[in-house]
């Protein structure tokens, strides 16, 4: 029975002791009147490894939670058990990652913009806390925060990431979307699953006070680690291109300028070849973007990034 007062928070976890940190600051949030949570947690890993850890934090919670073992390695999976059980019971769904901790009136401020723009989706900032260790650059480009939409050229918001992300699944359930599996251990199935929403004729809001945080891991600040990340983003980006367009000519136009953009950019980071200055990143990881763009517009595999750890 759908429940109009019922909000269900989905956090898919993947051998993360952090989620217990995200349910400490969910449990500190302000209720709107006459609103209730409930949280959902689907566990992708194989063997369960998240259960006594979740249920032991249950029993000793005031919230409302329930663990899902959702396996295995591909977070489409996870992210469409907690779909599916939202969908029994509630109007809205809010995604949040299992390391993210939020502000006090995150929620009051997700529903204030849905119901206030008729929004199908609403999509809040997270912001990166880097550690210490953390490269200068890194901490300067800032390419683990998302401060702000993309806006497109005819002024809206048309995909968006699943780390706090509220749907109204209203829409769902006239559109019967899911998070494609092809994409649950690349990453992306997020970026899809919301451009095929807006395609269907779904609206994106952003609300700026329904803030989000996570704490930075050391490894993701190398530029390795980035540098591939960006280029899986390129991979989705060329996906989603063909998605709007699937003609030859629109491949071809597409590899033509993101080539174009990756050689530019090439030529901008030998500028900085020998500065260490965010700068000299900066073009260096748009390389990797307009280069993903190119494989994602060939067909080409996308690299995997989950499924030992996300």
């Amino acid at each position: 029975m759908i429940d109009a007062n019922l909000i269900t928070i989905g956090l898919c976890t993947y051998h993360r002791q952090e989620v217990t940190d995200t349910l400490d600051s969910l449990a500190k949030i302000v209720l709107p009147d006459g609103k209730k949570i409930q949280i959902v947690i689907a566990d992708n890993s194989v063997d369960a490894n998240s259960k006594a850890l979740i249920e032991s934090y249950a029993d000793q919670s005031p919230l409302a939670i329930h663990y899902l073992h959702a396996p295995a390695s591909n977070i489409s999976i996870a992210r469409n058990a907690c779909l599916e059980w939202a969908l029994n019971y509630s109007q809205y769904l809010i995604f949040l990652d299992d390391d993210e901790f939020v502000v006090k009136n995150w929620l009051c401020a997700h529903l204030d913009t849905a119901q206030r723009e008729q929004a199908d989706v609403v999509i809040g900032p997270v912001l990166g806390i880097y550690p210490e260790q953390a490269p200068e650059w890194v901490k300067a480009l800032d390419l683990q925060s998302v401060k702000e939409p993309i806006i497109s050229p005819n002024g809206k918001i048309e995909t968006a990431n699943s780390g706090n992300t509220l749907i109204n699944l209203d829409f769902i359930r006239q559109h019967p979307l899911r998070f494609d599996l092809e994409y649950g251990r690349s990453g992306g199935e997020d970026s899809i699953f919301f451009r095929q929403l807006t395609m269907q004729g779904g609206t994106i809001a952003f609300s700026e006070q329904a803030e989000a945080s996570e704490h930075v891991p050391l490894a993701r600040t190398e530029y390795n680690w980035l540098y591939q990340r960006r280029f899986r983003c390129g991979q989705t980006h060329g996906k989603m291109l063909l998605l709007d367009n699937p003609s030859t000519f629109n491949r071809l136009k597409q590899i033509f300028l993101a080539g174009a953009k990756a050689g530019f950019s090439y030529v901008y980071a030998l500028r900085f070849i020998n500065q260490e200055t965010s700068q000299k990143y900066f073009w260096k990881l748009r390389v990797a973007l307009h280069l993903g763009v190119v494989s994602g517009l060939l067909g080409k595999q996308h690299l995997t990034q989950y499924g030992s750890n996300h």
